[in-house]
């Protein structure tokens, strides 16, 4: 299957879970805003498409906007399927205040990880980016 986007240029594979957070680090780092969820696509080679899709003002708990979030998933991942697997995204909630692991960020990690696993969707990561850093919460 052809990839819809070509992967970013001179951007490794992430082939391991230190690549992932390597990445996350690098991408969003300590917070600079507060309430977005980044959503970072790859490949099914686990390249990254030069394409970041930020999503501001999102609620302090997750309530509706993740079924909502499935579809635009759903409707994108199938083009990033290669010979080598299918698409797969890696969430970071970007939030101010410490790297404390917040109730309300366990809530966002398992709504995303039950919309994943209800849609068939691959995630390979769900990150807090907060004004001390990242925290891997999945």
């Amino acid at each position: 299957m052809t990839d819809v986007m070509p992967p970013a240029p001179d951007l490794p594979p992430l082939l391991t879970d230190d690549d992932v957070l390597d990445r996350v680090e690098s991408l969003v780092g300590t917070a600079r805003e507060d309430r977005t969820l980044w959503l970072v696509p790859l490949d099914g080679d686990r390249r990254q498409p030069p394409l970041l899709i930020p999503i501001q003002d999102v609620p302090y708990l997750p309530g509706d906007l993740v079924a909502g979030l499935g579809t635009v998933i759903a409707g994108f991942l199938p083009g990033l399927s290669t010979a080598a697997g299918p698409g797969s995204v890696v969430f970071v909630l970007e939030r101010f205040g410490p790297a404390t692991v917040h109730p309300a960020d366990r809530d966002w990690a398992e709504a995303l990880v039950a919309m994943c696993e209800a849609r068939g969707v691959v995630q390979r990561g769900v990150f807090t980016a907060t004004s001390a850093g990242v925290v891997r919460l999945v």
